[in-house]
């Protein structure tokens, strides 16, 4: 056997503009509203319990409720951090986005860290290298 096929990582680079911090911060927005709405019926849902028979039962209930609207809360803050660091970004800086797996044949003699690593940058939404660093 002289090859295989096997998955690599690949690194989604891209190159900052004013239009990408735009749909970042209008994405990230949207998610803070989703979150305040899902807060919002939580405490809904919260007030509820009173209503609930068993003491016992409804303080677990709230209990249950009061931790998730906190890990809601910090998602919210961690989104809205996100936003500021957004902001904070210089136009032509290169950030991480995410990572992909493409697959790619490898053969013997072939230079592993050349195949494994690979970038892709993007600059709204267009694809402008992709690099195989060394």
């Amino acid at each position: 056997m002289d090859s295989v096929t096997i998955n690599r990582p690949v690194v989604i680079k891209v190159r900052v503009t004013d239009r990408y911090k735009k749909t970042v911060v209008a994405e990230v927005q949207k998610s803070v509203q989703r979150l305040e709405l899902e807060v919002q019926q939580m405490e809904l849902q919260n007030k509820k319990t009173t209503a609930i028979q068993n003491p016992e039962y409804a303080e677990k209930v709230k209990q249950q409720l009061d931790g998730q609207i906190q890990e809601r809360l910090q998602k919210k803050q961690r989104l809205l951090e996100k936003i500021k660091a957004v902001g904070d970004l210089k136009p032509g800086t290169e950030v991480v986005h995410g990572r992909v797996d493409s697959l790619v044949e490898l053969k013997v003699g072939d230079d592993w860290n050349k195949v494994m690593n690979v970038e892709i940058l993007v600059e709204d939404g267009e694809v402008l290298e992709i690099k195989h660093s060394l």
